[in-house]
């Protein structure tokens, strides 16, 4: 009866271990954006300034001659908002490098009107060549990103299999992935802000869901409590 006892208690911490790896692996951190019409006139004015089309410089002063930028910008949606798992961010990543740059569809942005898919292609023109000039780097950062997500992924398989069998260090292997994955999602994630912010506009945020911090709870509190409830089913084995 004891041995049953220890064998559910191992599968219960397996189910927990479970949770938090799906948690930890699909939960999001939004990218946000509070005011799109505001970031739509800043990349306006950064392509017609570095642009050498007269036309399209008297285009723009007539419109707002006119008066009529913000009747042009309303039809933009007033929000962004895109959220980026593990899962999310590594599709993203692999569609980047197979063909080389982001696209409308990637990123989810709005395209039910004319001035949508105009702002769309000024945005995505700005960003892709950033990365273009940066190729080498980008690439250097997505092939880590994979190396180590497979690796988070493998550590938790592995912190599962210890408890399994019963071996208190699967804390250690708990903690590792749980730490490690958390931050480096954060990591990656303010580093494509801190680009967007630097090429878009410096209002762009991040926010880390409840669920994502939900995930490194579980991790935290089973890689604690583990080896407390391993000892004392071995006691009355």
């Amino acid at each position: 009866m004891r041995r049953f006892a220890s064998i559910i208690l191992r599968l219960v911490f397996i189910v927990f271990i479970g949770a938090a790896g799906f948690l930890l692996f699909e939960s999001p951190a939004t990218i946000n954006v509070q005011n799109v019409p505001k970031v739509a006139r800043s990349v306006i004015k950064k392509n017609v300034d570095k642009s050498g089309d007269t036309n399209l410089k008297g285009t723009l002063k007539l419109v707002k001659d006119f008066g009529v930028e913000n009747k042009v910008l309303e039809q933009l949606p007033s929000k962004y908002q895109r959220d980026l798992s593990y899962v999310d961010l590594y599709n993203l990543s692999v569609s980047y490098q197979e063909n080389g740059e982001l696209t409308a569809k990637n990123l989810k942005l709005p395209e039910k009107n004319e001035v949508q898919k105009a702002v769309n292609y000024l945005i995505l023109q700005r960003v892709n060549k950033g990365l273009s000039d940066n190729s080498k780097q980008v690439n250097n950062s997505i092939n880590i990103f994979h190396y180590f997500l497979f690796g988070a992924i493998l550590i938790l398989a592995l912190a599962a299999l210890l408890v399994l069998f019963g071996q208190s260090w699967a804390s250690i292997a708990l903690l590792i992935a749980a730490v490690g994955s958390f931050g480096a999602l954060q990591y990656y994630l303010n580093q494509l802000v801190q680009y967007l912010q630097s090429e878009l506009d410096p209002g762009i945020s991040l926010i880390t869901s409840s669920m994502l911090w939900l995930g490194l709870a579980i991790s935290v509190v089973v890689a604690i409590i583990w080896p407390l409830g391993l000892k004392l089913t071995k006691k009355k084995d």
